[in-house]
C-alpha cells in the first residue's frame, strides 16, 4: 500500500508524542540525603549566652573553705534558702567541674571570720547543675544605709577568667539606691513551706 507524504508526517509524528512526552515530563529524581546536606532544618547560628556580671568581692572572703552543698546547721536561726542553678560557658554549653565558693551572712547580717559558718565550696555535675541548701542572709549597715540581702560567688572553670560576683533578691527594698547592685544579678525567689527556692545561672 502506498503511503502518501503526509500521512507519512503524521505517524512519525505519532511516534515521537511519547518520547517527547516523556523526557519533557520526566519524574523528578529522589532526593538522597549525604552527609553535606542535614535532613532536618538548616542550622541557627550558635547561641550566645551573656557572661555574668562581675561584683565586689566584700571585705569578708576566706580562701579555704570546706567541701560542701550544705551551709547551714540545725543551730543557724533564719529562713531556710534552696539555691539552684547551672554554670555555662557564653555558647550556653553546661560546664562541668567548675568550682563555686560560696559565702554570705547570717540571719543577723553577721560574717563568721573566726570559722566556716555559712561558707563552702562545691563542684558542679556533668551537666553544669549545682544546689546549695543554706538561709537567706540578713542584711547590714554599709555606712548610712543598709546593704541588701546578698550571697557572695566566685566561679572558678578551667580556661576561663575567675568570676566574683554577688546574687540579690528580687523585692529587697534596699536595692534601689545601692551603689552596688547590677539589674541582671537580682533573682526572683517564691516560698514553698519554710523554705526560700530561688535559681540563677552562671555564665563565663
Amino acid at each position: 500500500m502506498q503511503i502518501s507524504r503526509r500521512g507519512f508526517l503524521f505517524g512519525a509524528s505519532a511516534l515521537l508524542l511519547p518520547a517527547l512526552t516523556r523526557g519533557t515530563f520526566a519524574e523528578p529524581t529522589p532526593h538522597v540525603p549525604d552527609d553535606d546536606c542535614p535532613t532536618g532544618p538548616m542550622p541557627t547560628k550558635d547561641a550566645v549566652c551573656p557572661a555574668t556580671a562581675d561584683n565586689i568581692e566584700g571585705p569578708f572572703y576566706k580562701s579555704g573553705a570546706p567541701s560542701r552543698a550544705t551551709l547551714v546547721t540545725d543551730r543557724d536561726r533564719g529562713e531556710r534558702l534552696a539555691l539552684v542553678g547551672t554554670v555555662l560557658d557564653t555558647r550556653c554549653r553546661p560546664i562541668k567541674n567548675a568550682t563555686l565558693d560560696i559565702w554570705h551572712a547570717d540571719a543577723r547580717g553577721g560574717y563568721d571570720n573566726d570559722g566556716w559558718g555559712l561558707r563552702g565550696t562545691l563542684i558542679t555535675d556533668a551537666k553544669g547543675r549545682f544546689s546549695i541548701r543554706s538561709l537567706v542572709p540578713g542584711r547590714y549597715l554599709n555606712g548610712q544605709r543598709y546593704r541588701p540581702a546578698h550571697i557572695h560567688v566566685k566561679v572558678r572553670a578551667p580556661g576561663r577568667a575567675e568570676l566574683t560576683t554577688q546574687l540579690y533578691f528580687d523585692g529587697d527594698p534596699y536595692i534601689e539606691g545601692d551603689p552596688f547592685v547590677v539589674r541582671s544579678l537580682i533573682m526572683a525567689h517564691r516560698r514553698e513551706g519554710s523554705t526560700r527556692h530561688a535559681s540563677f545561672d552562671f555564665v563565663v
